[in-house]
């Protein structure tokens, strides 16, 4: 579904379409201390829309995540090509519409199926020393090392969340993650969507050796940083088909990823394609992060 203010949209399934950008540069401010730089210059998505699970597949800004994108001197981006080359195959979409705006824009993967009923632990189970519980309809994790992982197993999907960590001292934020394509049964052996709001000095200085901001995948691929706050809601979208991987954290996409390490068993050590399970991590035994609407759509 693509959702726009005002307006109709017609689809194609091979497209060619103008984009007219609001050009702003590409900013980033912070780096200073622990703090990671923070992209900017995009339109925030309203919370009533990132409830209902939109996303921005243009962040009017620049052409992150659109393959064969060329910019002209007019200030227009303009694109031929299958709809494998856009944010939109990553969401099941079979066709793009003919024009999209970065302002008002947004598209929703339909056809979700929960994986949370809101009050029990059905279809779960606890590894390690993590300890989780159903409190006021979400999902609280707390201690580690030691995950939640889910019954089901999945292998290309989109999966949307909304996860909460605390506001904490300086230095000492909530560091979790989303594992998914897991090996059954093993503790968080699969691909790892960082969730890292505020990181720690030692995580900030190891950031180039894989530690990245929320929505990057952990020793993979840094994300970009759009500054999801502790002491709120904050929405995320993970999708993965084949060996390509694209992440949105409050509904704009911070990572575009292809994985071309050789096939291995365990994702942390090539690359996985087949089914595994999805695992919310309990890092250490500081961790407190709660989550909420889970729901996923098999690719």
């Amino acid at each position: 579904m693509l959702h726009r203010i005002a307006g109709a949209l017609v689809c194609l399934c091979t497209i060619t379409f103008t984009i007219t950008l609001s050009v702003d540069a590409i900013a980033q401010s912070g780096g200073n201390n622990n703090e990671m730089p923070v992209f900017t210059g995009f339109v925030p998505m309203s919370e009533l829309h990132l409830q209902e699970g939109f996303l921005r597949p243009f962040d009017n800004v620049g052409v992150f995540g659109w393959r064969g994108l060329v910019l002209l001197n007019d200030s227009k981006l303009h694109f031929t090509g299958p709809v494998i080359e856009t944010p939109l195959y990553f969401l099941g979409f079979g066709v793009v519409p003919r024009q999209i705006y970065g302002g008002t824009d947004t598209v929703r993967p339909e056809g979700m199926t929960p994986l949370f009923d809101g009050e029990t632990l059905n279809g779960w189970t606890v590894r390690g020393t993590a300890d989780a519980s159903v409190v006021d309809g979400v999902i609280r994790l707390t201690n580690g090392n030691g995950s939640l992982e889910s019954d089901g197993k999945y292998g290309d999907f989109v999966l949307q969340l909304e996860y909460y960590t605390p506001v904490r001292p300086p230095g000492q934020g909530v560091n979790s993650g989303v594992f998914f394509r897991c090996i059954p049964g093993e503790t968080m052996n699969g691909y790892e969507c960082q969730i890292l709001n505020s990181p720690s000095q030692r995580d900030f200085n190891n950031s180039m050796g894989g530690i990245s901001a929320t929505g990057g995948i952990h020793n993979r691929q840094t994300a970009r940083n759009v500054g999801p706050k502790d002491g709120e809601w904050n929405y995320l979208t993970i999708a993965a088909r084949g060996n390509r991987m694209a992440i949105w954290v409050n509904g704009i996409q911070v990572i575009n990823w292809t994985d071309e390490r050789a096939p291995h068993n365990n994702p942390r050590n090539g690359s996985r394609v087949e089914p595994g399970t999805i695992q919310f991590q309990g890092h250490d035994p500081d961790t407190e992060i709660l989550f909420r609407n889970i729901r996923i759509r098999e690719l």
